[in-house]
């Protein structure tokens, strides 16, 4: 599933922010009477609940609208209370609550599951089981925070501090056929977890999937094409920047039974080469167990149309995803019979230049379940769990090389040659923004740009604002540009966010005696809104949100902290926990010795090896090592002049002062004594004749100034 997929909730509902500067902080009284802040969301309701059942359990607290839906065997309600703070307290106080022999799952509405990995184990049930059901079955082993089940699946939240792997070895021999929730994998239950909370609400909505390129970037083609079944009134295409396995689009229509007969008549048909996903109610490729299959591994570069195509030999095929997937596929045929005779293909087509009938070895496994499609990843884990356990019943384990692993010790290698750079840490990027608007920007503030990279692991911080953002570390060829742009470029605009610039190396922490921390935050804001609504309450130097509900504010003076913590809910400005922090607090989210981002550049490096090689100009000639545009013409700081002679010989000199000497005398007819003017003069009239012949032109600028020495000395 993409970012943009993910947060889509939260930006269809909510209101977008204003960026002007006048607004003062108070943007934030709209957002706060936005109606999602105030509604609720209930499941694991039975079929047949009604309204006023509904209102008697949540009695004590005003409810203005209560809208029940149905979608397969799942049955949620959602309720708009008068006030956010009591849609607050009946979440608090009803979430796990007994209902007609049920457990309510309750949640605020705009508050959505992303990250399931962590604390989540996933079962394969039978019809009959109930969340109830369940949640007894894995009560009897360890602490169970929350139960939910979107057949044939189950969601298990575990307790903090549980050991899942012991847990899951119970139940297991207790014939509960459970699973952890693997990172790979983890995308399929993400897409199945959203279509049973969420999704399905938008009646008059259609999620097209495998779409071809040509609707992500125009989406009037898109509705022209989309439009036989009734009228579009809205049209949202994700960003073309994607895979194109992963493109996918949203159009919504004036009424259901429009949305429903234009989910029918798409479905399965090929538009451009792509054969089109149309799904009404659900976001979800929801697979039958019973009749998939998966392949692995393919390249990709494999298309879904390629995969329907070779395998429809073996049966009618219902679909077939690539979605999110990596180097696997699942097929999902109409029969058990189809999907039986497809688990004994064993070559995929695999065409080269010289033979284009080429195969490829595949493995087709029967998809019966939350299956774990990382295999490698799997079978090193199980190799390293078989090395521990047999340490741990007497046998030697045989002793790691000395100086570490070969990937440790290229992470050393990398680490080394990465202390030739001066790094700046940048946060609060928008996502979308490409690479070299980021290093037009950053070139701008003067300095050679060595290289920009962005981590892409960092999901929690992605999906911290409505609009998803990105951190980048940004490396320069001298320490004097890393300094410049440091103190030009924090808090400037960028596609109208304001970047956070700090040092990429070295400790880079929060005062703890000047910072609040804010955790739990329940209302979507960016790091700008936390800005402007925390402004009020004191000076702002530096702030940082890790996530959607956690975020650290520094203020300049450790009174306003103080201030802030005595203050009464109704007088803060963000509806949010706020305490002190009791120990360092990186402002960083990262730093460059995390092996994640040592791999990263590693991976670069495999496909740009000359990437880290120090290859830069001389610096400007005048001023000190942090001067920003103080020089005479404007030039920044930076190395001094070569005393012995500018690069490239006498010659080249010579030839240059020749050159120096008769451009004078043509341009600047008249005598200048200020050496001032002399240098802004060729800043302007000079630099775009000698930049086609060198990208540098620090050796002009000496023999210049050489030649305007002797010419007022000696005139």
């Amino acid at each position: 599933m993409t970012d943009a997929e993910k947060t889509a909730p939260e930006t269809t509902a909510e209101t977008k922010e204003t960026t002007k500067a006048e607004n003062d902080g108070t943007e934030g009284d709209v957002q706060k009477d936005n109606e999602h802040q105030r509604t609720i969301n209930v499941g694991n309701l039975p079929k047949d609940i009604t309204e006023q059942q509904l209102r008697d359990h949540f009695a004590g607290h005003e409810v203005e609208r209560v809208e029940i839906y149905h979608y397969l065997r799942n049955t949620l309600a959602l309720l708009v209370f008068k006030e956010k703070a009591a849609a607050q307290k009946a979440c608090e106080e009803k979430d796990g609550s007994m209902l007609n022999d049920r457990r309510l799952r309750i949640h605020i509405e705009y508050i959505t599951i992303r990250y399931t990995k962590k604390d989540v184990i996933v079962a394969v049930l039978d019809d009959d089981m109930t969340e109830e059901k369940l949640y007894d079955r894995v009560k009897e082993h360890c602490e169970v925070t929350q139960v939910f089940i979107f057949h044939p699946l189950g969601y298990v939240h575990l307790g903090k501090d549980v050991d899942k792997a012991a847990v899951l070895e119970k139940l297991n021999a207790g014939g509960l056929k459970a699973y952890d929730v693997n990172g790979r994998d983890q995308n399929q239950h993400v897409d199945l977890w959203r279509a049973a909370k969420l999704f399905f609400r938008n009646r008059n909505r259609v999620q097209l999937l495998n779409i071809p390129q040509k609707w992500v970037e125009n989406t009037e083609e898109l509705k022209k094409a989309c439009s036989e079944a009734g009228t579009i009134t809205e049209a949202i295409a994700n960003n073309v920047s994607q895979g194109s396995s992963n493109y996918y689009a949203r159009i919504f229509f004036e009424t259901e039974e429009q949305a429903a007969k234009a989910a029918e008549l798409l479905n399965g048909k090929v538009f451009e080469g792509k054969r089109i996903h149309a799904l009404h109610l659900s976001s979800a490729l929801l697979p039958n167990y019973k009749t998939s299959v998966y392949v692995a591994p393919l390249e990709r570069t494999v298309t879904e149309e390629e995969v329907y195509e070779h395998f429809k030999q073996f049966g009618d095929i219902d679909f077939v995803n690539r979605r999110n997937c990596g180097e696997n596929a699942i097929v999902c045929y109409k029969t058990s019979e189809a999907a039986e005779k497809a688990l004994a293909c064993t070559t995929f087509p695999a065409p080269t230049e010289a033979n284009k009938e080429a195969t490829k070895t595949v493995t087709v496994l029967r998809y019966d379940g939350p299956l774990v499609l990382r295999a490698t990843s799997v079978k090193r884990k199980a190799a390293s769990g078989t090395a521990k356990g047999a340490a741990g019943e007497g046998k030697t384990r045989e002793s790691r090389p000395a100086g570490g692993s070969d990937r440790e010790k290229s992470h050393k290698d990398i680490l080394q040659k990465l202390q030739a750079f001066y790094p700046v840490y940048v946060s609060n990027i928008p996502f979308s923004c490409p690479a070299h608007v980021i290093r037009e920007f950053f070139s701008g503030a003067g300095g050679e740009v060595k290289f920009i990279f962005s981590p892409q692991h960092y999901h929690p911080y992605r999906l911290s604002s409505p609009q998803p953002v990105k951190t980048a570390m940004v490396y320069y060829t001298r320490r004097s540009d890393m300094l410049n742009a440091i103190k030009q470029l924090d808090k400037k605009m960028l596609n109208n966010q304001h970047l956070h610039v700090l040092p990429g190396r070295g400790d880079c922490n929060f005062s703890q005696q000047k910072t609040v921390k804010l955790s739990k935050i329940t209302e979507s804001l960016s790091e700008d809104a936390i800005f402007r609504k925390m402004r009020p309450l004191g000076k702002v130097v530096r702030l940082t949100k890790k996530n959607r509900s956690l975020a650290f504010v520094e203020f300049a003076d450790a009174a306003d902290v103080e201030k802030v913590l005595k203050m009464k809910p109704d007088e803060l400005t963000i509806n949010c926990v706020y305490s002190k922090i009791t120990k360092d607090v990186s402002r960083r989210l990262y730093n460059e010795s995390d092996p994640r981002i040592l791999g990263t550049i590693v991976r670069l490096l495999r496909r740009n090896p000359k990437m880290l090689n120090k290859t830069t100009g001389a610096g400007p000639l005048m001023g000190g090592n942090t001067a920003v545009g103080g020089g005479p013409g404007g030039f920044g700081g930076g190395k001094r002049p070569r005393m012995n002679g500018p690069p490239g010989g006498k010659l080249f000199f010579l030839i240059d002062l020749l050159v120096c000497f008769t451009l004078h005398r043509l341009y600047f007819p008249v005598h200048f004594h200020n050496v001032e003017m002399h240098f802004c003069l060729l800043n302007s009239s000079t630099h775009s004749a000698f930049a086609r012949r060198n990208s540098s032109i620090s050796r002009y600028k000496f023999a210049y100034f050489l030649l305007l020495f002797f010419h007022s000395n000696f005139h």
